[in-house]
């Protein structure tokens, strides 16, 4: 019965309140996903509660994903700013974050394709520059 009243919990989003102990348990049975501070329930506890949709809104996709949506959007379109990336992203990010958390996700992946030589930004000026692609030496081509 414990268990159940810590399910309930975590589907009402109060996962942050249980103890180190009670998380420990409902994880070895493999009934919760997540991290400590925002705690959902499992792909297979939600199946079995028709709660699917929410599952997938929860369980964020990988970083991988993100960069290569960024990546081709300007790969299309050549240029974008970062308005344009979050208008993308926005949506698609883990309905657990908070509107910080995203623009904060968004900045780390971006910083991570320019750290990666991927993007860079064509002005100094972060209100007036838009993220390119890096050309590879000698190509005239857009990368696909």
């Amino acid at each position: 019965m414990e268990t159940v009243f810590l399910l309930d919990q975590v589907q009402k989003g109060n996962g942050r309140k249980l103890s180190k102990n009670a998380i420990a348990l409902l994880r070895k049975y493999k009934l919760i996903e997540g991290r400590a501070d925002n705690l959902f329930l499992s792909a297979e506890v939600a199946k079995t509660i028709d709660a699917e949709a929410e599952y997938i809104k929860n369980k964020a996709f990988s970083n991988q994903y993100y960069r290569d949506m960024i990546v081709q959007y300007i790969s299309t379109f050549d240029k974008a700013k970062k308005k344009d990336i979050r208008e993308l992203l926005w949506d698609k990010l883990p309905d657990f974050m908070d509107d910080k958390q995203k623009n904060k996700k968004i900045s780390t992946l971006l910083s991570s394709l320019r750290s990666k030589g991927i993007i860079v930004t064509d002005s100094p000026n972060q209100q007036i520059s838009n993220w390119i692609l890096v050309k590879a030496p000698g190509s005239t081509e857009k990368k696909n």
